[in-house]
């Protein structure tokens, strides 16, 4: 590569960066995130027996060290753009309510939805919900830990997330003042962790001791190499720059190692004891963080075709996409008592169904992004009875069809999102707030003559919840049409 040529590529990636800088979004970032959730849920869909052959270590199994490598690196560039250097000044009541706003808020609601969701499939009995959800696993000590008495997969990932709220400023507060001790010492405080839990903790033998090491397991100091990687390069990403020629060096330790994990079940033991516990640490980081690197060079910043757009908004949206396959997976496996559907010998057939659930699951996540966007707080919290009963509602009926028989009351629901889906796709018409309370109304009412009929009355006494669900609804339609008029 001539002098010419090699100026011409650092003048492009330092545009690049000065427009990551200045912009609160990025194409690329966008992009990956967008990505990364279709492969979370095709994770979470697909059994080990099938990703073991497939190479999946280096291609699906990415999602999460990218996801860390991103949370880093946009934290830096918004701290950055912010100007912030003091620890007052990062950890500011500004920042935590955003925070809270958009992660810890989230998460509440669909801790509140999904409990009642999970006591209604196990009859009201919540022993028998925290007993069988995620049996073996589950112990009291989870419930501080974030993980919900109804599980879904990629529950864990909650408090990791939350961890990195406090972690992340003074990380941040420490690469301005000496960057490359700070990266180092986010490579050290993991391996201290995965030290730690091999003497003290060792071989897995009783649930007291998985409860523990779940504890580890779902903090973000055990993962906190991936998220200094991102904000190392929040600093400068450019491939050819000299602060990032170690990343070419960790990038080939990391394939190396990835290769023989993944093809030649390599792992780093001591007398039949695993010195590195999970699939995500330091080995595996690198790999993931030069991807990112990649992305960020050879994609473009900004993209104003209608295919981006979309890709953008999935992109933003990933953090409700995550909650929604939750809970989606989590009714899956309170159903089947799995939540993967695809399995050896391999059914084409399952394809279909991992394409329905990817679509289902990324459409609802954008419409719960749009819902947390709304400014009139009546009308968000309107749509969140309606999401939370016309989500699980959707997949009880699609469970129920194959059994022949389906709830009246739900019949009544799914006709309820069918005119909502119109109302919104077809006519284009927001609906006022009273009607829409009005309407909501109506579906709870649904929601519970279902319940009632599932879990109270006998099949020949049905016709008695018809009459108030009846009564409400003459009310309804007479309410809508008088204040149409």
């Amino acid at each position: 590569m001539n002098d010419q040529n090699f100026q011409s590529i650092e003048q492009e990636e330092t545009s690049a960066l000065e427009g990551l800088e200045e912009r609160t979004s990025f194409f690329q970032i966008d992009f990956l995130k967008a990505v990364m959730i279709f492969l979370v849920i095709f994770d979470h869909y697909v059994y080990w027996d099938i990703k073991r052959q497939i190479g999946a270590a280096l291609w699906e199994r990415i999602s999460i060290p990218v996801f860390l490598v991103v949370l880093g690196l946009n934290m830096g560039l918004s701290f950055k753009r912010q100007g912030l250097t003091t620890l007052k000044q990062l950890y500011s009541w500004s920042y935590f309510k955003k925070k809270i706003l958009r992660y810890v808020v989230p998460f509440l609601i669909l801790y509140a939805a999904s409990t009642f969701i999970g006591l209604f499939m196990y009859g009201f009995d919540f022993i028998a919900m925290y007993d069988t959800q995620y049996y073996p696993e589950h112990g009291i000590i989870n419930l501080f830990t974030l993980i919900m008495p109804f599980w879904g997969p990629g529950n864990w990932f909650i408090p990791v997330l939350m961890g990195s709220i406090l972690v992340v400023p003074l990380l941040y507060w420490g690469f301005t003042k000496k960057p490359v001790i700070t990266l180092i010492l986010t490579f050290v405080v993991e391996i201290v962790l995965h030290a730690i839990v091999f003497f003290v903790i060792g071989d897995i033998t009783t649930l007291d001791e998985s409860h523990i090491l779940s504890v580890f397991m779902t903090s973000i100091l055990f993962y906190l190499s991936a998220v200094g990687l991102g904000m190392w390069f929040s600093f400068g990403h450019k491939l050819t720059e000299k602060r990032n020629i170690f990343i070419w060096i960790l990038f080939i330790i990391s394939l190396v190692y990835l290769i023989a994990y993944q093809f030649f079940d390599f792992r780093f033991t001591l007398d039949g004891t695993p010195l590195l516990r999970g699939d995500y640490y330091f080995l595996v980081f690198p790999y993931s963080a030069f991807l990112v690197l990649l992305a960020l060079r050879f994609l473009p910043n900004i993209s104003k075709k209608k295919i981006s757009k979309t890709i953008s908004l999935i992109g933003k949206s990933t953090y409700h996409i995550l909650l929604t396959q939750i809970l989606g997976f989590g009714i899956n496996t309170a159903f089947w008592g799995t939540h993967y559907g695809m399995f050896v010998p391999f059914d084409p057939y399952d394809l279909i169904d991992l394409a329905l659930l990817s679509f289902v699951f990324v459409w609802l996540g954008i419409i719960w992004y749009k819902i947390d966007r709304q400014k009139d707080l009546a009308r968000r919290i309107l749509y969140y009875f309606n999401f939370f009963i016309l989500f699980p509602c959707f997949l009880f009926f699609i469970f129920w069809m194959q059994t022949s028989w389906v709830p009246i009351p739900l019949i009544v629901i799914i006709l309820y999102a069918i005119a909502a889906i119109i109302l919104h796709f077809v006519i284009k018409k927001p609906i006022n707030t009273r009607i829409l309370a009005v309407w909501t109304g109506f579906l709870i009412i649904s929601f519970i003559s279902m319940i009632l009929q599932v879990l109270v009355f006998l099949p020949s006494e049905f016709w008695i919840l018809l009459i108030p669900m009846g009564a409400y609804l003459v009310f309804a339609l007479y309410y809508t049409l008088s204040n149409k008029t």
